[in-house]
């Protein structure tokens, strides 16, 4: 009997030692975490992060899930189809007032990323700064007065169309907006459907191949916007160790893009990413351009963004113009513009946690 307790005790010290293979096992099983995308540049960092198997090596496996637009995501985000992603000011503004959300990362300056369009026969696309502080944006109050415009409901382009109209002294009871989903409105436009559409990358290189006249971007109309990475607000607070090895990997993913820059390896990857993920066909030039447009912030740059040392950081002045935007059309709430004012969404408590240094890319 003594000999039996002796080899189990033994046995158990063993285990402990050497690992037992059920401890291994679970120790070793990445966390799946379930991440939300459009079909646009920034899902590249994790695209290429999973297939080099970054993420496994911080412990996550990360699923990637599609949507059309930052209102769709949010609309997913009750049922918890995902936890973490990316998204524009849309879904930033929706994700604050309705669904309590944080932004843990400003990740990408859009100001080169849309584009409005005129058709290159318009009498607005023979009108070039009708306003002296906007030198080179399109149009005039005669010209636009009327138009029909496609769009895409609550997003940065319904936003920029905005500003469009008010540098020009007009509203959108000037006009007629159609909403519709960016992959309908470039087919629509082509076949004759609308004076004017907003496009983001990179529907813009098809709109720019078909000659169609460009009337501006968010850079000629001074309306910055930025893409960030989001996420459910309780799912963070209860991982937040999860976020940070999340953002790890993102950045990781921005580091090599910072350095290697559209190199021809870069270009070929980043195609595959584009045609497997989000069901776009691009030539070389087109990827070339399409990350040039889409420069990422260093860890650095992203903590300076979300700096409240002396008042509201240069992420809050950003989305709070947005706020002020679509509160002024009436959009939201004079109460639901101050929730999300009040919400301040942005918060750098994850980016604190971010092991450094992060790893090379190479």
């Amino acid at each position: 009997m003594r000999k039996l307790l002796l080899i189990a005790l033994l046995l158990c010290m063993g285990a402990v030692i050497c690992g037992s293979p059920v401890a291994t096992l679970a120790a070793d099983k990445p966390v799946e975490i379930s991440t939300c995308w459009m079909d646009e540049s920034p899902g590249f960092n994790i695209w290429y992060a999973k297939k080099m198997g970054w993420d496994k090596e911080e412990g996550l496996d990360i699923k990637m899930l599609l949507f059309n637009s930052g209102p769709a995501q949010m609309e997913a985000l009750p049922a918890k189809e995902w936890v973490l992603g990316s998204t524009g000011v849309g879904g930033q503004l929706i994700g604050g007032i309705r669904y309590n959300i944080y932004s843990v990362a400003p990740i990408i300056s859009e100001g080169d990323v849309h584009v409005l369009y005129l058709r290159p026969d318009s009498p607005a696309a023979k009108v070039k700064g009708y306003n002296p502080k906007y030198p080179n944006v399109y149009g005039s109050p005669e010209t636009v007065k009327g138009m029909k415009i496609l769009y895409t409901s609550q997003t940065t382009v319904h936003y920029m169309i905005g500003k469009w109209l008010s540098i020009l002294g007009l509203t959108e009871a000037d006009v007629t907006l159609v909403n519709m989903e960016q992959p309908s409105a470039v087919p629509a436009f082509e076949k004759g459907i609308g004076d004017a559409v907003c496009l983001w990358a990179p529907f813009t290189f098809v709109a720019d191949s078909r000659k169609w006249q460009r009337a501006g971007t968010m850079t000629d109309m001074d309306c910055i916007t930025v893409s960030s990475l989001v996420g459910d607000k309780k799912w963070c607070d209860e991982n937040p160790a999860l976020v940070a090895k999340f953002l790890r990997v993102y950045l990781r993913g921005s580091n090599m893009l910072r350095e290697e820059g559209p190199s021809p390896r870069i270009i070929k990857e980043y195609r595959q990413y584009m045609n497997e993920f989000a069901g776009i066909r691009m030539t070389d030039d087109e990827a070339k351009l399409d990350l040039q447009i889409h420069p990422r912030w260093s860890y650095e740059e992203t903590m300076a963004l979300l700096d409240r040392t002396k008042g509201d950081s240069q992420a809050d002045k950003w989305q709070n113009s947005v706020a002020d935007f679509f509160g002024s059309i009436k959009r939201f709430s004079p109460a639901e513009i101050q929730k999300f004012k009040d919400a301040k969404i942005n918060t750098d408590k994850f980016l604190k946690q971010v092991q450094m240094p992060i790893p090379s890319y190479k």
